[in-house]
């Protein structure tokens, strides 16, 4: 019986401390003349664009600079402004640009690979919502990344605010996984300590879900396994101490595994419902994933091996032999780790209306995301979940 699993990525991913000396190299083979830069302001502010403009400066190549990604969850209307600029010179973007670079977290890395496939394949965005609907490669993307993280540097998947309906869509295909990534953590130490939270346990969620995944392989498993070890480990102290370089490499590589992980396995249902929250309420996506998160395992648990349980128990510091306190351990290492960086413990917290419920279940189950979930459940144990959370 057929079972494949294909493990999609950038083509090379330069990591570590001082990373970014490598991209020069990368760079020459392409004889460019000309790319965008799509990013932030507080990027430029804080110097990172610079440093990527005087290497694009030493190689001669020419650049302009999309700054217009002006919160945490790009929206539609970011996407279209990024094309404007492109129509105002489409004659020369056609015929000059083969590159777009995105600096920043995941925001900006979404709101690029946007840009990048509407340019190639046309029409709006929103017509690339679900999976696979992208026919044409998008414009090669090289991903420069500031968080650790969303992982959306590393994958196929792009998540893009509706706000005339007030979701997030997923769109999601091998053509518009960024070309080339770089994790370089020297870029990671100004990250404020609640960007440090709710990126840092969006890693462990991204590692849990991968794990726990229909789709999970012995490739995908060893991944989200060291991630998860490593965010329990290093989380707090890169959250305690963002100049602690030691901390922010090991959570930059947690998130480039957990990132790895699911990009090949898939998520579930805490993605499903972030993905609602934060389309309708606007407020960080990391977040909500740390409080959806326990919650969902617990829904979730019937339906996933013993061995595997006791592997996310000793991933997470603590071992037992009995399989209905590892599901209590795990929930409480993972309500325990949230509480320890600051992070709310419930969804009234977070302004959801109890009123929306219905109508955030029932988007949720329309998410892509709900593929891979390990139990496949109904509007009523969507509302059951949320209610739990909330």
């Amino acid at each position: 019986m057929e079972n494949t699993h294909n493990f999609i990525s950038p083509k090379t991913n330069l990591i570590g401390i001082g990373a970014i000396k490598d991209l020069p190299n990368e760079l020459l083979a392409w004889k460019l003349s000309k790319v965008l830069i799509v990013t932030d302001k507080n990027m430029i502010k804080l110097g990172y664009v610079e440093n990527v403009e005087k290497i694009l400066k030493s190689l001669l190549i020419s650049y302009d600079i999309f700054d217009g990604i002006l919160h945490p969850n790009p929206t539609v209307s970011f996407v279209e402004d990024g094309l404007l600029n492109f129509k105002k010179k489409w004659n020369v973007f056609r015929r000059s640009y083969k590159l777009i670079i995105s600096i920043g977290g995941g925001s900006n890395h979404d709101c690029a690979k946007a840009i990048a496939v509407v340019a190639t394949n046309g029409g709006s965005i929103i017509d690339y919502e679900g999976y696979n609907k992208v026919t044409k490669p998008a414009i090669p993307h090289i991903a420069i990344n500031t968080t650790a993280g969303s992982g959306a540097e590393l994958t196929m998947f792009a998540i893009i605010a509706d706000n005339t309906r007030r979701v997030k869509m997923s769109i999601a295909s091998p053509f518009i996984t960024p070309f080339i990534s770089v994790n370089d953590p020297i870029f990671m130490t100004t990250m404020p300590k609640e960007v440090t939270a709710s990126s840092g346990i969006d890693v462990l969620s991204h590692a849990v879900e991968a794990f726990v995944s229909t789709e999970a392989n012995p490739s995908t498993d060893s991944l989200a396994i060291g991630a998860i070890k490593l965010v329990f480990e290093y989380l707090p102290r890169a959250y305690d101490n963002g100049n602690d370089l030691e901390a922010r490499e090991k959570m930059m590589f947690a998130n480039i595994m957990a990132g790895m992980a699911f990009n090949n396995a898939g998520l579930g249902y805490v993605h499903c419902m972030a993905h609602q929250l934060g389309g309708f309420y606007n407020q960080t996506h990391g977040c909500y994933n740390a409080v959806l998160l326990p919650f969902v395992f617990e829904f979730n648990a019937v339906s996933i091996p013993e061995r595997r349980i006791m592997q996310l128990c000793e991933a997470m510091g603590t071992i037992t032999q009995n399989r209905a306190q590892a599901v209590e351990l795990i929930m409480e290492a993972i309500k325990d780790l949230s509480a320890r960086i600051r992070i709310p413990g419930r969804l009234r917290e977070m302004g959801l209306d109890e009123r929306d419920i219905e109508m955030l279940s029932e988007n949720a189950l329309k998410d892509i995301s709900s593929f891979t979930n390990p139990r496949q459940g109904f509007i009523d144990d969507m509302i059951g979940i949320f209610k739990a959370a909330y």
